[in-house]
């Protein structure tokens, strides 16, 4: 018995490690002039090397064989790739797949061929240390904010921000490292404060 409960509180702390932290957020109302002091660069670039042909796009990956993405046209597992461009002064290449009724933006690294899902197009920090993005969903899902973090070359997501009740986010603006800047659908501007 006691073997089992080890191993259960074992797989528990695994578990809970792993698992992505939602929480909760200030949303405070800020003006357009506020939004616009933080200039997002223009940060892709394309790489000629990244190519896509007959269906399969390939992007290569430094030392290791080339990271291979082949669109599907089943009606079952629709799936189709796009490349967007490489992110400046990183080893990131950005990828979307989309299917029937769903989008995936794709954070792949050309140093370890390492892919990272975000649920919508990523906003970079000034210091490029950090992302974020904002989901658009279908009418069975909540909106929410994904906060990732860089590290060594390395994209993790730190957090995902509930949404607030009535209001919709189109864009976001600014990444710092404990608050967002953000557009919603009427217009109006946000700032969204968090802790982790």
């Amino acid at each position: 018995m006691k073997r089992i409960f080890t191993a259960f509180t074992l797989l528990t702390l695994a578990l809970s490690g792993t698992a992505q932290q939602r929480i909760s957020c200030t949303y405070t109302a800020i003006k357009k002039v506020q939004a616009a002091s933080c200039s997002d660069p223009a940060i892709f670039v394309k790489n000629s090397q990244v190519r896509k042909q007959a269906g399969r796009l390939t992007i290569p990956i430094a030392g290791k064989p080339v990271k291979v993405f082949r669109d599907d046209h089943a009606d079952e597992r629709l799936r189709e790739y796009a490349y967007l461009g490489d992110v400046k002064s990183t080893s990131f290449s950005l990828v979307t797949e989309t299917g029937y009724n769903d989008e995936t933006f794709l954070l792949v690294s050309r140093s370890t061929g390492a892919v990272h899902k975000l649920i919508g197009p990523p906003v970079f920090a000034l210091n490029m240390q950090g992302l974020a993005c904002v989901n658009n969903p279908g009418t069975d899902k909540k909106q929410e904010v994904q906060v990732c973090e860089i590290k060594n070359g390395v994209v993790s997501t730190r957090i995902y921000l509930n949404a607030k009740e009535g209001v919709f986010l189109t864009d976001i603006v600014c990444v710092y490292d404990n608050a967002i800047l953000a557009k919603d659908s009427g217009g109006k501007y946000w700032r969204l404060d968090f802790l982790q």
